[in-house]
């Protein structure tokens, strides 16, 4: 057995439950666990403030404390990974390396130009972790990726049960082992990795940021939030997740984002529990994100281009930049799209059916390039994840996979009338619409009201048509 391996986190920052930790305890005596702030994927996120950056450095922490615990700890690095990898694998002379896969085109290559450079010394060993089922093992029978949800959901739901009972079950195995005296702490390392023991807060100067405490989001919370969920949510699921006005779907996506909370433990607590709608319906939203992730890996070229080639470089986009601004200063005149955007300017999250009701409103009624909405919703949501992302903004564009029609445009008025009956998810977050009744805010009656609030910066009807026909005439 080799003596020492390092284990690189960076989708699965938990102990518990993880795969990377699992496969490398078997081969090694001591694992050396490591995360970089990436300053290539570091340069895409400015805002010094983002509190992403927070969450990630309070998370870092408290795993360093965790693992002092267990006469350990965690090292952390700033820099690429291409520098920082190699020269940690010549000074520990370590022969191997364990992380979670990563399947964003990006980092693909940057997982393949490691290797090279570590070759024929050491070798980086990946794992699925952050998703269930790895991409490219759910095929149709002609050995093609699904291009569709619908029969992309079954085959995976086929293929869980294809591999046996729950207990048994080699998806959805517990990871388990004992970190305690298997944990190496090189000292001369000391000096170039970022001191955690000195806080979230010092740790985030060093790398640029500004740390701002989160009580919204806290790295404990993710299995709380989880298990509250299952137990007094799930059953009543299908009927309420899209009232926004309601608490009522997990809200565990920046958990599952930053690996806090382990996939396979979200299918095993489901699949745990008595078979119901609710039950259905969330684990189908589960493997939605798994289907995403699968066109973005058969498919890399979409991260910047139209799934549908179709549409590429064929719609005339909007290019209006105070058509732009307005939208995302949630200074439409529309009140369940502002309404939204506040709430993801406050809360860094914004409620599903929100996103779909705004990214048809943004690429449909404004025209405004699909992109740069997900680029916008990439600086924001906390449970930001390229392929969902790239996913549900194409799809709400009609020139994603799987989209709707292109003549399927959201109506602002009758989604707030379905989804906020009482108009109250909206005074939530425009407060100064508090005295307007109900009844009328999701209606057109409302802009005849004497209040301080912005004219439609479109008329509804007036651009759906537009949309239609635009989207058509490329169509034929």
């Amino acid at each position: 057995m080799a003596p020492v391996a390092i284990v690189w986190l960076r989708r699965n920052l938990r102990l518990k439950d993880n795969k990377p930790f699992a496969a490398a305890l078997r081969h090694v005596d001591k694992i050396l666990p490591i995360f970089i702030f990436d300053t290539t994927i570091l340069k895409q996120f400015p805002n010094p403030y983002d509190r992403r950056l927070s969450f990630l450095a309070h998370t870092l922490c408290l795993l360093h404390d965790a693992l002092k615990t267990l006469q350990g700890g965690l090292f952390v690095f700033h820099g690429t990974p291409l520098e920082i990898i190699p020269k940690l694998v010549d000074h520990l002379k370590v022969e191997a390396i364990y992380a979670d896969e990563d399947y964003e085109p990006a980092n693909i290559e940057r997982d393949r130009a490691i290797q090279k450079v570590l070759a024929p010394r050491c070798k980086l060993h990946l794992y699925c972790d952050h998703l269930l089922i790895k991409p490219g093992i759910i095929l149709t029978q002609s050995n093609q990726p699904y291009k569709v949800y619908t029969p992309y959901m079954k085959a995976f739901r086929a293929h869980i049960v294809h591999q046996g009972a729950l207990e048994h079950n080699r998806l959805l195995i517990e990871y388990r082992y004992a970190l305690s005296g298997r944990l190496f702490i090189p000292s001369a390392l000391h000096g170039k990795s970022i001191d955690l023991n000195l806080g979230a807060e010092e740790v985030l100067k060093q790398i640029g940021y500004i740390y701002k405490k989160d009580t919204l989001w806290e790295p404990k919370n993710g299995f709380n939030r989880l298990d509250n969920f299952l137990k007094n949510q799930i059953d009543h699921y299908k009927t309420n997740r899209d009232f926004l006005d309601l608490n009522a779907t997990s809200r565990c996506g920046p958990y599952l984002r930053f690996g806090l909370i382990s996939i396979r433990s979200c299918y095993r607590k489901a699949f745990a529990l008595a078979s119901n709608l609710g039950i259905t319906t969330w684990v189908n939203e589960l493997i939605w994100r798994e289907f995403y992730a699968n066109i973005l890996y058969h498919f890399p070229n979409s991260v910047h281009e139209s799934f549908q080639e179709k549409y590429r470089n064929a719609i005339p986009w909007n290019s209006k930049e105070e058509d732009y601004n307005r939208f995302v200063h949630g200074q439409t005149g529309y009140p369940i799209i502002d309404a939204a955007i506040q709430q993801l300017w406050s809360e860094g999250w914004m409620h599903n059916r929100a996103r779909m009701i705004v990214a048809s409103f943004f690429s449909k009624n404004l025209l405004l390039d699909w992109s740069k909405g997900e680029s916008f919703f990439a600086q924001h949501l906390m449970d930001y994840e390229l392929a969902s992302n790239v996913g549900g903004w194409q799809w709400s564009s009609a020139c994603g996979v799987d989209a709707p029609p292109y003549f399927r445009v959201f109506n602002p008025y009758l989604q707030g009338k379905r989804f906020d009956p009482d108009g109250q998810y909206v005074k939530k977050y425009l407060p100064n619409l508090e005295k307007v009744p109900g009844h009328i805010i999701h209606t057109m009656d409302f802009h005849t009201l004497h209040i301080d609030y912005p004219k439609p910066m479109v008329d509804y009807t007036l651009s759906r048509i537009r949309a239609i026909e635009t989207l058509k005439k490329i169509g034929l």
